[in-house]
């Protein structure tokens, strides 16, 4: 399982978050998750520094709220559609 920190993300990352937890101005809230289970996929559209802390948007739609200190994500395989730690070796 890959780590990213929030500060080193970057545009089309792939990571993992939880459901969404709320809204702001209509916009749903989402964060990140540790583990593969319940997770969903988003991928990173942008990154912004804010007053409150750092923002990151998706291409879905989806953002977090101001994230302070060292936030780090869990970056998603590619082509697998679940992080390493999630998929079942048969």
């Amino acid at each position: 399982m890959t780590t990213v920190s929030t500060s080193n993300l970057v545009a089309g990352e792939s990571v993992l978050t939880g459901d969404v937890i709320g809204t702001d101005f209509g916009l749903p809230l989402v964060r990140p998750t540790k583990t593969g289970r319940g997770s969903r996929i988003r991928v990173v559209r942008a990154r912004c520094r804010t007053s409150g802390g750092v923002v990151v948007w998706f291409t879905d739609g989806t953002k977090t709220p101001p994230l302070h200190g060292r936030t780090s994500w869990v970056v998603a395989e590619p082509g697998t559609g679940a992080p390493a730690a999630a998929r079942v070796v048969a």
